[in-house]
């Protein structure tokens, strides 16, 4: 595996997404949805992002793919810059799988008819026998029956909603998918076998993935790196291990904090100890975004806003305390 090579397959640089908020009361307001983000993904790797609803996450894979234009920066694929050409030949490269498959999975269509959509604009030629033995094959990809090309979705589980959704992003073999939130609308059985079946799928057609998550433990269990975001901003980024057993920033270890304890006394601790913390919606005008919740606070925090620098080899923190935690 190549992964994080000398060239990597997706490179983004201070990428920006900004939106204009109109409220009665207060007047217009900038949301930083994605301010300023950089960081690369090498070829096979798996690169999770996470942090709270509202972070920032799913509008930073929609602005890599381009579904949403960026405001600012650079986004260069495979070593070239694709910011602000033509996206329709990277399309079959780059795809997404979403979080809710009901909410995107057409219910007037048979799975085989949303399925077909990217055979069709991947192999337009085919034969009709082709077109179904390819749409068939996809299915058992996925480990779905060939008969389920015959069904509704509201006919299939979630898991199975799931899996279609997976199969119709791998229908025009792309390179590279953003995962966005693939599980969390899933069964904790069913979270287990997606996660599964991604991970068998990238070993077997060497994908990359920028896996998208509010839930640590998951992106723990999917990831090569993790990248950890708070209001727009990137705060941590290192291989899995370090920021799960030697995080840096106080926001990576708070959510360490939350994940849920199997010890109900731990849990009674934890959530004695956290009770105040809770995401802050606003962004400061200076400063640290997270210096209004963070326990480690000192005044330099309040007026300097952090950037993301090394604290160790391949640990990155924006903290002004990083290199001392």
């Amino acid at each position: 595996m190549d992964k994080m090579g000398d060239t990597p397959l997706l490179k983004i640089e201070k990428l920006k997404k900004y939106y204009e908020i109109r409220n009665k009361a207060r007047g217009k307001s900038i949301l930083r949805a994605v301010d300023g983000v950089s960081l690369n993904i090498g070829r096979r790797e798996t690169l999770g992002l996470v942090g709270e609803s509202g972070c920032g996450k799913t509008t930073l894979g929609r602005a890599i793919l381009r579904l949403t234009e960026p405001d600012g920066g650079s986004i260069t694929y495979d070593g070239r810059d694709i910011t602000h050409i033509n996206m329709f030949p990277y399309r079959s490269r780059m795809q997404i799988v979403f979080q809710d498959p009901s909410d995107c999975l057409d219910p007037r269509c048979r799975i085989g008819d949303i399925i077909a959509e990217g055979v069709d604009a991947k192999a337009p030629k085919l034969s009709k026998s082709e077109r179904r033995d390819m749409i068939y094959g996809l299915l058992e990809t996925v480990s779905l029956a060939p008969d389920c090309a015959h069904r509704y979705p509201h006919e299939l589980s979630g898991g199975q909603q799931q899996r279609v959704g997976i199969a119709r992003a791998l229908a025009v073999a792309p390179e590279f998918i953003v995962c966005d939130e693939p599980v969390s609308a899933l069964d904790v059985s069913y979270q287990a076998q997606i996660i599964e079946l991604l991970q068998d799928l990238q070993e077997r057609l060497g994908l990359t993935y920028l896996f998208i998550s509010h839930d640590l433990s998951v992106v723990r269990r999917m990831s090569d790196r993790i990248g950890v975001m708070y209001l727009g901003k990137l705060v941590e980024l290192a291989k899995a291990e370090d920021v799960v057993f030697h995080p840096a920033h106080p926001y990576t270890r708070a959510l360490i904090e939350a994940i849920p304890a199997p010890d109900p006394k731990t849990a009674r601790e934890r959530s004695r100890t956290h009770a105040d913390d809770r995401a802050d919606p606003g962004i400061p005008d200076k400063g640290c975004r997270y210096c209004r919740l963070c326990e480690c606070a000192v005044p330099v925090c309040h007026i300097d806003e952090p950037e993301l620098t090394s604290v160790s080899p391949g640990h990155f923190c924006a903290c002004n305390l990083g290199h001392k935690q």
